[in-house]
């Protein structure tokens, strides 16, 4: 009776260890998701941020304008993907909006793709033209995050 006991005890304690690892991959997946999002977001808050510094005449790179303005529609080629299912958990400044209403948040994101590619089109020679198409990318950051995102 003793040795049925003890092996129905290491069964239960083998499969409850290997239901942990089933179910674990798909949690660290979504923190994995969250991680990834955080990043690149940061990424295109520095290239915006550079990218600002030239716009506004405090430094002098207009050699740089073409590499940022190309990141920038990169990220905004990306964004679609950033916001899977599930991967609303933990440590994310995404309200629950993004996936409660993922029409209107398609739209806000399909907008900044849109002005991102504008950006691209800017040659920067035209400090008017890039300067209106900057702003038309911060505004579109600015919609989403008014009503996608937590405030700070």
């Amino acid at each position: 009776m003793r040795g049925v006991l003890r092996d129905r005890l290491l069964f239960s304690l083998i499969a409850f260890f290997l239901g942990l690892m089933v179910l674990a991959p798909p949690a660290l997946a979504d923190e994995a998701a969250v991680k990834y999002r955080q990043t690149v977001m940061k990424s295109l808050g520095a290239h915006m941020g550079a990218m600002a510094a030239i716009v506004k005449g405090q430094v002098s790179h207009p050699d740089h304008v073409a590499a940022h303005a190309e990141s920038i529609a990169a990220i905004g080629r990306m964004a679609k993907d950033l916001f899977p299912a599930g991967s609303d958990v933990g440590d994310t400044g995404a309200l629950p909006a993004v996936w409660e209403q993922p029409e209107e948040f398609a739209k806000v994101v399909a907008d900044f793709e849109t002005a991102s590619a504008n950006l691209v089109a800017t040659d920067g020679s035209d400090s008017a033209a890039l300067g209106a198409a900057f702003a038309a990318v911060g505004r579109t950051c600015g919609g989403c995050h008014q009503k996608f995102r937590q405030k700070k």
